[in-house]
């Protein structure tokens, strides 16, 4: 039996199956002549044919029609469908899945998400609060409180993570929605501001034409990626008027999402407690600038998700024909022979006080009394090496320790610098 475990983020659907798969999908659908498209096709068409272009649709799922409704397509979960498919396929067809979903699915969109697999080539196993699952491999104890970012708002889960005589375990206690601040939104301001500036500079606009918006769109996560490295980047966008570059600035970046960002933290900060940890997900990168806003935050692995859920099969399947939707899990945050997704991707990023260091071929480390320095230089005694799609821990110093294979270390391995904690995590 083949199982697959399907997370839904419209930010990026993650299904990591029981070959060790790990595939993301962007919450995108594209209306073709020939039928749906999802996924980063979807995407990468998306302000080219806008008319014909969905992100809603996981966000509001639901039976009511499409404005316009067509052959291809009724409704939002028509579009869903069509996205669960092609994962299913690009997952390797597996005979089972389990979905991870978000705190912000009301029980409506729960049953047609269940009423969708019914019509699907796949069985579905079961269904688990993503946030329980993937704090189910965290350490941390008490009352916590996980952010994570969708396309078009965040959702907050309180939890508990708690002991008894026989177990430990993770409940959901409650989700607060933070609707109209997410990912899309930021990505928009951004957009906005690059395009200003060459407007600016040479009086191009390219959110004017359809292509120059696609080509905007495609290359700003790149961009964003190299900025968290680096102060100021060289950029270049294609125009019919030939290549246009320009200096794109760290600092006034964050600045023309500077308010955004601020209600963000003001309203995380009013749902949280004062004694709440609180824990995000690897999404949570993405937004520059934010991690800077939060204090105290702990960053999961990007597959935290497909692990908790791999590790606790038993206890989402059940021994009931009936499938329940799971907000409580047992703690497993060292488990032992229990099955392990060999993901396939390697870290991008090493996180270090809520900053995230690009890897690339290599980064070092210099320490320096109780400072750490990064470089892409070869300088320093503590390197981080990509040697053939592994990343390795090259060092002598003898204060450095780390539990993971120094020869080939994992998004979330934690590595220990005298008093520093540095996590490898990756970007998508």
């Amino acid at each position: 039996m083949s199982v697959a475990i399907i997370e839904i983020n419209d930010s990026g659907l993650y299904c990591g199956n029981d070959q060790g798969e790990l595939i993301v999908s962007p919450g995108y659908a594209l209306l073709t002549k020939q039928g749906i498209t999802t996924g980063k096709a979807a995407l990468e068409r998306a302000y080219l044919e806008p008319q014909q272009s969905f992100n809603q649709y996981w966000r509001q799922l639901n039976l009511s029609p499409l404005p316009a409704p067509n052959n291809q397509a009724r409704h939002h979960a028509d579009l869903a469908y069509a996205q669960l498919l092609e994962l299913h396929h690009e997952g390797g067809s597996p005979d089972k899945v389990i979905f991870a979903t978000p705190g912000s699915f009301d029980r409506d969109q729960l049953s047609i998400l269940l009423g969708l697999a019914k019509a699907s080539p796949f069985e579905a196993l079961g269904l688990v609060d993503a946030a329980v699952a993937a704090v189910s491999q965290s350490d941390l104890s008490g009352q916590l409180l996980h952010l994570d970012i969708q396309l078009h708002q965040c959702v907050l889960t309180r939890l508990h993570a708690g002991n008894t005589i026989e177990h430990s375990y993770v409940e959901r206690t409650d989700v607060e929605v933070i609707a109209g601040i997410g990912l899309k939104a930021f990505y928009d301001t951004w957009a906005q501001h690059i395009a200003d500036m060459f407007i600016r500079q040479y009086r191009y606009d390219p959110l004017h034409t359809a292509a120059g918006e696609q080509q905007l769109y495609d290359l700003l996560p790149n961009w964003l990626g190299q900025l968290s490295e680096t102060s100021e980047l060289a950029i270049a966008l294609d125009s019919p008027q030939g290549s246009y570059h320009l200096n794109l600035n760290r600092s006034e970046l964050l600045a023309s999402s500077s308010a955004r960002l601020e209600l963000l933290q003001k309203k995380v900060r009013n749902i949280q407690r004062a004694d709440e940890i609180m824990i995000a997900s690897h999404r949570t990168l993405l937004l520059q600038g934010l991690l800077e806003r939060l204090d105290d935050i702990h960053i999961l692995p990007n597959d935290a998700v497909i692990q908790g859920c791999l590790n606790n099969l038993e206890a989402i399947i059940g021994h009931e024909e009936t499938i329940h939707f799971v907000t409580q899990l047992p703690r497993q945050h060292k488990p032992t022979q229990t099955p392990q997704l060999n993901v396939t991707t390697t870290p991008t990023h090493l996180l270090y006080q809520h900053r995230a260091h690009t890897i690339g071929d290599g980064l070092y480390i210099q320490v320096d009394g109780n400072q750490l320095s990064f470089s892409h230089q070869h300088t320093g005694d503590i390197a981080l090496i990509r040697d053939n799609d592994r990343v390795q821990l090259h060092s002598n110093h003898k204060n450095i320790t780390t539990q993971s294979n120094r020869d080939n270390l994992q998004p979330g391995a934690i590595i220990h610098i005298g008093v520093h904690q540095l996590q490898l995590i990756e970007v998508t």
